[in-house]
Parts: C-alpha cells; sequence; structure tokens
C-alpha cells in the first residue's frame, strides 16, 4: 500500500481497507442493483460515507427521508439502500465489473 494510505486504523494494521458497497435502488416495480467501492477505516466508517453519498442520490430531491439502511426520495417514489457492506481488493472488484460488463462473443 501507499504510504498515504496509511491512517493510523487499529484493527486494519494502520493501513484502510476497500469495501465493495451494494446498494439496491426501487423504484415502482423496478429495482436497479449498483456496486460502489469505498476505502475506509472499518467497515462503520464505509457504512457512513456510502449513506452520506445515498442522500445525494437522486438529484430530484433534496430532502430525502431517512430509511433503513437508505433514503426514500421524491414522496418514497424512489428508494434507495445499502443491501450489503463487505470487504474486499481493488482487483476482486475489478474483475466483478469486468465480469458483468464483458461481452464474450463465441
Amino acid at each position: 500500500m501507499l504510504e498515504q494510505d496509511y491512517v493510523g486504523a487499529k484493527d486494519t494494521g494502520g493501513f484502510m481497507v476497500d469495501y465493495w458497497i451494494k446498494i439496491v435502488e426501487e423504484e415502482d416495480e423496478d429495482i436497479k442493483r449498483h456496486h460502489y467501492l469505498v476505502t475506509a477505516n472499518d467497515a462503520s466508517e464505509a457504512r457512513k460515507a456510502a449513506l452520506a453519498f445515498l442522500r445525494h442520490f437522486c438529484d430530484e430531491d433534496d430532502n430525502p427521508d431517512p430509511i433503513p439502511d437508505g433514503f426514500s426520495f421524491c414522496n418514497n417514489a424512489i428508494k434507495v439502500r445499502i443491501a450489503d457492506i463487505k470487504e474486499t481488493t481493488k482487483e476482486e472488484f475489478k474483475n466483478f465489473l469486468l465480469k458483468i460488463y464483458t461481452i464474450q462473443w463465441k
């Protein structure tokens, strides 16, 4: 890891950890799944960063309502929540993205 990644975290040996944030967006009958990578000291800090991001997920609503693990936008028409947070590596996350966004033609 790079020296700038050192932050003095207790449970990670002094280095920040990558977390895979899985987000579910529900609008009417449509369900969309989003995947993000967050680097944080621990899972609690990763959750806090993800929630701060989710608060601004929908541009049409500047004042979303909090729901468990996320926010509700546009009078509950759109709900966005954290589905899962797990420790990962940038390599594992990159491989996942390449797998779902690569077309293999035989």
